[in-house]
Protein backbone atom coordinates (compact mmCIF):
# COMPACT_ATOMS: atom_id res chain seq x y z
CA UNK A 1 0.00 0.00 0.00
CA UNK A 2 2.86 2.37 0.82
CA UNK A 3 4.38 1.66 -2.60
CA UNK A 4 1.20 2.61 -4.45
CA UNK A 5 0.69 5.77 -2.41
CA UNK A 6 4.29 6.86 -3.03
CA UNK A 7 3.97 6.29 -6.79
CA UNK A 8 0.62 8.06 -7.08
CA UNK A 9 1.67 11.03 -4.93
CA UNK A 10 4.87 11.55 -6.92
CA UNK A 11 2.94 11.12 -10.17
CA UNK A 12 0.41 13.77 -9.21
CA UNK A 13 3.18 16.18 -8.22
CA UNK A 14 4.90 15.64 -11.58
CA UNK A 15 1.95 17.05 -13.52
CA UNK A 16 3.18 20.60 -12.85
CA UNK A 17 6.20 20.73 -15.20
CA UNK A 18 4.27 18.96 -17.97
CA UNK A 19 1.43 21.48 -17.99
CA UNK A 20 3.43 24.67 -17.48
CA UNK A 21 4.75 25.98 -20.78
CA UNK A 22 7.37 28.33 -19.36
CA UNK A 23 9.35 25.79 -17.29
CA UNK A 24 12.95 25.39 -18.55
CA UNK A 25 13.83 21.85 -19.61
CA UNK A 26 16.62 21.35 -17.07
CA UNK A 27 14.34 22.51 -14.26
CA UNK A 28 11.59 20.13 -15.42
CA UNK A 29 13.98 17.18 -15.49
CA UNK A 30 15.31 18.08 -12.05
CA UNK A 31 11.73 18.35 -10.77
CA UNK A 32 10.85 14.91 -12.17
CA UNK A 33 13.98 13.34 -10.71
CA UNK A 34 13.42 14.90 -7.30
CA UNK A 35 9.82 13.63 -7.20
CA UNK A 36 10.97 10.18 -8.36
CA UNK A 37 13.61 10.17 -5.64
CA UNK A 38 10.88 10.95 -3.12
CA UNK A 39 8.81 8.05 -4.47
CA UNK A 40 11.79 5.73 -4.07
CA UNK A 41 12.41 7.02 -0.56
CA UNK A 42 8.85 6.55 0.65
CA UNK A 43 8.14 3.31 -1.22
CA UNK A 44 10.30 1.25 1.11
CA UNK A 45 11.43 -1.57 -1.13
CA UNK A 46 11.85 -1.49 -4.90
CA UNK A 47 12.59 2.21 -4.97
CA UNK A 48 13.85 2.04 -8.53
CA UNK A 49 10.48 0.71 -9.68
CA UNK A 50 8.61 3.37 -7.71
CA UNK A 51 10.72 6.11 -9.28
CA UNK A 52 10.23 4.85 -12.82
CA UNK A 53 6.52 4.26 -12.38
CA UNK A 54 6.01 7.68 -10.85
CA UNK A 55 7.33 9.30 -14.03
CA UNK A 56 5.04 7.12 -16.17
CA UNK A 57 2.03 7.86 -13.95
CA UNK A 58 2.83 11.58 -14.00
CA UNK A 59 3.04 11.63 -17.79
CA UNK A 60 -0.20 9.66 -18.13
CA UNK A 61 -2.02 11.99 -15.74
CA UNK A 62 -0.64 15.05 -17.53
CA UNK A 63 -1.83 13.59 -20.84
CA UNK A 64 -5.30 13.03 -19.43
CA UNK A 65 -5.47 16.55 -18.01
CA UNK A 66 -4.24 18.12 -21.25
CA UNK A 67 -6.77 16.12 -23.29
CA UNK A 68 -9.57 17.23 -20.99
CA UNK A 69 -8.43 20.86 -21.23
CA UNK A 70 -8.12 20.77 -25.03
CA UNK A 71 -10.82 22.40 -27.09
CA UNK A 72 -12.83 20.30 -29.50
CA UNK A 73 -14.34 16.85 -29.45
CA UNK A 74 -12.00 13.88 -29.43
CA UNK A 75 -12.84 10.24 -29.73
CA UNK A 76 -11.32 7.34 -27.84
CA UNK A 77 -8.91 6.35 -30.64
CA UNK A 78 -7.37 9.83 -30.79
CA UNK A 79 -7.05 9.89 -27.03
CA UNK A 80 -5.34 6.46 -26.88
CA UNK A 81 -3.00 7.39 -29.72
CA UNK A 82 -1.93 10.57 -27.93
CA UNK A 83 -1.42 8.74 -24.62
CA UNK A 84 0.61 5.95 -26.24
CA UNK A 85 2.83 8.46 -28.02
CA UNK A 86 3.35 10.39 -24.80
CA UNK A 87 4.29 7.28 -22.83
CA UNK A 88 6.79 6.20 -25.49
CA UNK A 89 8.43 9.63 -25.55
CA UNK A 90 9.00 9.73 -21.79
CA UNK A 91 10.86 6.39 -21.66
CA UNK A 92 14.30 8.03 -21.14
CA UNK A 93 12.83 10.12 -18.33
CA UNK A 94 11.38 6.99 -16.76
CA UNK A 95 14.90 5.53 -16.77
CA UNK A 96 16.18 8.66 -15.01
CA UNK A 97 13.27 8.32 -12.60
CA UNK A 98 14.28 4.72 -11.88
CA UNK A 99 17.83 5.85 -11.11
CA UNK A 100 16.52 8.65 -8.88
CA UNK A 101 14.17 6.19 -7.15
CA UNK A 102 17.08 3.85 -6.49
CA UNK A 103 18.97 6.79 -4.98
CA UNK A 104 15.98 7.61 -2.79
CA UNK A 105 15.76 3.99 -1.62
CA UNK A 106 19.48 4.00 -0.83
CA UNK A 107 19.12 7.24 1.12
CA UNK A 108 16.26 5.69 3.12
CA UNK A 109 18.34 2.63 3.96
CA UNK A 110 21.22 4.86 5.07
CA UNK A 111 18.91 7.01 7.18
CA UNK A 112 17.36 3.99 8.87
CA UNK A 113 20.76 2.36 9.43
CA UNK A 114 22.01 5.32 11.44
CA UNK A 115 19.00 5.18 13.75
Amino acid sequence: MRFAIAVMAAGVVQIVPYLEANVPAILAVAYLCFAAMGAGFFAGRRGWLAGGLSVVVGAALAGIVSEIRSVGPTDVVDYLTAETGLLLVIAPYAFLGALAGALGSWLRSRALATR
